[in-house]
């Protein structure tokens, strides 16, 4: 650390209007921006710019001089992340913090952890506490130095040569907030015909300073849903990790398709993942070359302020000291203690090397997130894998009946809830289940079975405390896909929609317990075997190598209840769709003088919504299904 950074944080106790009230002749004193990210609302008037923590993405690819961020309440990570990286040399960052954490609930629970109110984080709090202690000797409460010393570009000007020297179709720039990556993509586009996407426009101001002064812009979404024809030799995606993997897949191939070549560039760390993930999953089949930035030019070399930040927001990787592991010795499993908070730190690692998009909410959840349990397996005392597990299920009768009917999806019980409101199945969120939300092994301990026994040792837990079954959604691969079956789980439902974020459709597996858990499985089992058969056409997965396709489409009563559910209540169009399909079948042979006309136009051109509204006359979505479901009632009518 630098005990002359040319940035300087302070950190200040108490309750949030004194403290502002105490700050008024420094503000006054000091010319700057002073950014305030507050969710306070009687706030004083001298606060020249107040942004809410949830609008703090507003603030990315701008640079500010001084800024408050009050924590007095909530302490938001991602919100307190994208503020420190707009701070230029020179400025304060003051935190405010409470007076006293011991009765202390932080707000910011609200968005992660699955309550109506907000809880107490002893576990982020210990850990913000061991690392204020770390930084006591550099947190005073004067201004940083004047720098007088010139900016040092000399690494920007060499990744920019050998940019520019780069023979691959694919380039990558990585660099942590502060480096200049913006100004140098910026620049690049002085050199080659170029033409920029982003996830927002806004956050490109320091890219279109150093840019070309014509450079085109077009949002991800229009190159890809106009299938646009690229107007330049390269196409720079800037802040790539922030765009959901399936269109930035989409992005890529539309550039390669049209002999482009591409520069993404993307943050290492902050409030988007790891920003090192992606490249795993994106880049993986293709030949590319990566740079990177090393050497501030926001701020100096042993800035206080990011060192600070990088070891609240755990930035940065473990050793790769295990690459050489010894297969000699055992491997123990056990249930990890949530209050060794070196060990949460490890396990919080471990999940960011090998998870695409590990967030700083899943830090929060990992720390203090209620109903939640963190399984490891060790060797020698190091910790080379681990599994998050949700407790879900239990739900009164009246939420389950309001969720089937789709009326109400309250936090939490994410496979419990599914499998009501999709599936159908209410029994799902009355038993008792616990969720394997992640489950991670080091590199280089992998294919030894350890996740397996890992699995072992969450079901045994499991049994002990009378859960019905274990429960898992996974993105879709046939490699995910063997994994979890050799694990003895069965898929029951599967989603009609792929994942924003990994492009993959997800899956949902059970493994009983008991033997309520088992007969749900069989009774889910059955209805997924039932609905391929209509699922097949809309969802591209190989189900007749997946299950044994039920061709038995009889209308059931179950059928109806559903059918009832969609036109009645609020069950979504998908979650009804093989039933739909059910019913128009039945009506062809029983019912031809009631129609189904908009219907049937619908399932046999089920990706062609908008084409069925323009044919039919409607206003929109809404519109379409308010015609359905009116054509359904009368057919249920009819059949009663």
């Amino acid at each position: 650390m630098n005990p002359n950074s040319t940035r300087k944080l302070w950190v200040l106790h108490g309750e949030a209007k004194q403290l502002f009230n105490q700050l008024s002749n420094t503000i006054d004193k000091h010319h700057g921006d002073w950014i305030t990210v507050t969710a306070q609302s009687d706030l004083p008037d001298y606060l020249p710019n107040i942004v809410e923590p949830t609008k703090t993405k507003a603030l990315l690819g701008q640079q500010y001089l001084h800024a408050i961020f009050d924590a007095t309440e909530a302490f938001n990570l991602d919100a307190f992340a994208m503020l420190v990286g707009t701070l230029v040399k020179g400025s304060v960052l003051i935190l405010l913090l409470p007076q006293n954490f011991n009765d202390w609930q932080d707000q910011d629970s609200l968005r992660w952890n699955e309550s109506c109110l907000p809880i107490s984080v002893p576990n982020f709090v210990a850990h913000l506490q061991q690392t204020l202690a770390e930084f006591t000797g550099f947190l005073s409460q004067d201004f940083p130095p004047i720098d007088t010393l010139a900016i040092d570009v000399s690494e920007q000007q060499k990744v920019l040569t050998k940019l520019l020297e780069s023979d691959k179709r694919i380039n990558v720039l990585l660099a942590k907030r502060g480096r200049g990556k913006s100004a140098l993509a910026g620049l690049f586009s002085r050199h080659q015909p170029c033409q920029v996407t982003a996830p927002n426009k806004g956050a490109l101001a320091t890219f279109f300073e150093f840019a070309k002064p014509d450079i085109r812009f077009d949002a991800p979404d229009d190159l890809i849903e106009n299938a646009t024809e690229l107007v330049a030799d390269y196409l720079i995606i800037d802040e790539a990790a922030m765009i959901p993997l399936p269109m930035l897949d989409k992005l890529l191939n539309l550039a390669l398709a049209q002999n482009r070549r591409v520069l993404l560039t993307t943050t290492v760390e902050g409030y988007e993942g790891t920003g090192q993930g992606f490249l795993l999953k994106l880049l993986h089949d293709k030949s590319y070359q990566i740079f990177a930035l090393n050497t501030p030019i926001r701020w100096q070399v042993g800035d206080v302020v990011e060192q600070f930040t990088d070891r609240l927001l755990l930035n940065g990787g473990l050793s790769q000291a295990d690459s050489s592991p010894s297969y000699s010795q055992s491997v123990s499993y056990s249930k990890v203690d949530r209050s060794n908070i070196s060990l949460l730190r490890s396990i919080f690692y471990l999940l960011k090397m090998a998870h695409y998009q590990t967030t700083l909410i899943d830090l929060r959840r990992l720390f203090d997130a209620q109903n939640l349990s963190v399984f490891q397996a060790t060797m020698a005392d190091k910790t080379i894998a681990a599994a998050v597990t949700i407790d879900e299920g239990n739900l009164p009768d009246e939420l389950i009946e309001q969720v089937w009917q789709g009326s109400r999806r309250p936090k939490g019980n994410l496979v419990a809830q599914s499998l009501v409101a999709h599936a159908g199945e209410k029994q799902a969120a009355q038993l008792h289940s616990l969720r394997i939300n992640r489950i991670v092994v080091a590199s280089a301990y992998r294919r030894q079975h350890i996740a397996k026994q890992l699995i072992e040792t969450i079901m045994a837990k499991a049994i002990n405390q009378h859960h019905d079954f274990l429960s898992v959604s996974f993105a879709y691969s046939e490699e995910n896909y063997r994994f979890w079956l050799a694990c003895g789980f069965t898929p029951v439902h599967i989603a009609s929609h792929k994942q924003a974020s990994s492009g993959s459709y997800s899956v949902m597996a059970l493994r009983p317990l008991t033997e309520q858990g088992q007969a749900l499985i069989d009774k889910l089992q059955r209805k997924l075997a039932r609905n391929a058969f209509w699922l097949k056409n809309i969802i591209d997965l190989p189900f007749d190598t997946m299950l044994n396709i039920d061709d038995n489409q009889h209308l059931s009563i179950q059928d109806i209840d559903e059918l009832y559910g969609f036109c009645c209540y609020h069950r979504p169009f998908q979650a009804t769709y093989a039933a739909l399909c059910r019913l128009c079948q039945h009506h062809e042979q029983q019912l031809p003088l009631v129609k189904l006309t908009i219907l049937k136009t619908l399932l046999h051109n089920p990706q062609s919504e908008q084409r069925v509204i323009k044919q039919y006359h409607l206003t929109g979505r809404n519109d379409l299904m308010k015609a359905i479901k009116q054509e359904v009632k009368q057919c249920l009518k009819s059949l009663s």
